[in-house]
């Protein structure tokens, strides 16, 4: 018979295996989350792995750089078999080179101290074959093997002269090109460039030329042209080219009407003529009518003639601008104080100009109206000029230059005031050059 006293636990658990008791729902909406916890075992197994990808990855890019970055190796010299023929080798390249299968190879003996450059005397001639050398190799101290081959880095060869040793009928032609790849020499410069300047004149001690300046004003002067440049070495080149100059003046207080053709007509090639620092402007446009009121302005019309400035005329200007134009051939040293990607050059030479244009008009944009030229400026002239610029290399072949550029006319500008009239002006020449 079944004691229930001492298996009372089995009669519950029996009893109760069919009953399924749930807790109210207010219940499991009150019960706080579980705290997750971190193992600090797992955090450091993730550094030390993250620290393990790191350097692995940081000791393959190293054996990738050193594999690929390594000097080319020449662990052989060959001497040509009795097959002769030109040989041309490329030591910059790479691709492997094959050897002929009648070729003898060389080795070179290994030593641990440095030693003299091997010449022509220290090579073993071979009677069966033809040999030549074509380089010796200077060796640093090296520690090796006794019967390993010497292993030469490019930059160790020594082209030296070929020569054909005993039993040579013919001549054996070996090149080998320049390791590092030099670039070409360039040794011309062609360029353009242009220089816009303010020119500026002395009066001196002349009372009548101070007072004709201080009544001008200098108009912006420039010069443009092509240019040649030799360099005749690294740092120093001398430059030759064509181009225009134009310089001027602004003549102010000068009243200019026109429409006197109407009213008056003379045979003469000018009626008027106006006083400058750079000579006489003679107004050969005989329809215009000029006064000012500082007896500048001369005139052929007599005295018992009717006043021309009664007559009803049309203002057209209220001053003269004076123009001059030469084409200049300019002779030029330049040297380089800092030669670098952006360097520092100090140039000076001098110029030697023929006057192409003499021009007088009044007027603004384009309603210029031509009233002639100017008697007595040089038609030649001489000046030297003085620049410190930089020099910006944009690229192996093209130049980028900009320099301040002092000008000084050397002869007077104007042979009637002679010595006493010479300009100079300041500006900056700014140009690009080609390398070739």
């Amino acid at each position: 018979m079944f004691e229930r006293e001492p298996n009372i636990d089995i009669v519950f658990r029996n009893g109760l295996k069919n009953l399924e008791v749930l807790p109210p729902a207010d219940v499991w909406d009150n019960i706080p989350p579980m705290p997750v916890k971190h193992s600090r075992l797992r955090i450091i197994s993730g550094i030390a792995a993250g620290v393990a990808a790191l350097v692995s990855l940081s000791l393959l890019a190293t054996w990738y750089v050193r594999n690929n970055s390594t000097p080319l190796l020449l662990s052989e010299v060959t001497a040509p078999g009795r097959d002769i023929r030109d040989v041309s080798l490329d030591i910059a390249k790479a691709a492997p080179v094959t050897r002929p299968a009648e070729a003898r190879i060389v080795n070179l003996p290994a030593t641990t101290a440095p030693s003299e450059p091997a010449g022509l005397s220290d090579m073993p001639a071979m009677e069966e074959a033809p040999t030549e050398l074509i380089a010796y190799a200077d060796l640093p101290e090296r520690d090796v093997l006794p019967d390993e081959p010497v292993q030469l880095f490019s930059d160790e060869i020594t082209i030296i002269n070929a020569g054909r040793f005993k039993g040579a009928g013919e001549n054996l032609k070996t090149t080998l090109p320049d390791l590092k790849g030099a670039k070409a020499d360039q040794r011309f410069l062609l360029g353009a460039s242009l220089s816009p300047a303010m020119g500026f004149s002395r009066s001196g001690d002349d009372a009548r030329l101070a007072e004709l300046i201080n009544s001008e004003k200098s108009r912006p002067a420039y010069t443009t042209g092509v240019s040649v440049a030799y360099r005749i070495s690294d740092r120093l080149s001398i430059q030759s080219g064509i181009g225009l100059s134009s310089i001027g003046q602004t003549i102010s207080d000068v009243a200019v009407y026109a429409g006197l053709s109407d009213y008056y007509s003379v045979k003469s090639s000018y009626l008027y003529s106006v006083e400058t620092a750079a000579g006489l402007i003679l107004a050969g446009n005989t329809d215009l009518y000029l006064a000012d009121s500082k007896a500048r302005v001369g005139t052929l019309i007599p005295g018992n003639m009717a006043d021309p400035s009664k007559y009803r005329l049309t203002q057209v200007g209220s001053d003269i601008q004076q123009v001059f134009r030469y084409l200049e051939l300019p002779v030029m040293i330049r040297y380089k104080l800092i030669d670098r990607k952006v360097g520092l050059n100090v140039s000076g030479g001098v110029a030697y100009g023929f006057l192409v244009d003499n021009s007088a008009y009044t007027g603004e944009g384009s309603d210029l109206i031509r009233i002639g030229h100017t008697e007595g400026v040089s038609n030649f002239n001489l000046s030297s000029q003085l620049g410190l610029g930089m020099e910006y290399n944009i690229s192996h072949k093209l130049i980028f230059n900009l320099e301040p550029v002092f000008r000084y006319y050397v002869t007077p500008l104007s042979e009637i005031s002679g010595s006493l009239y010479k300009p100079y002006s300041v500006g900056f020449s700014s140009g690009f050059f080609f390398k070739f």
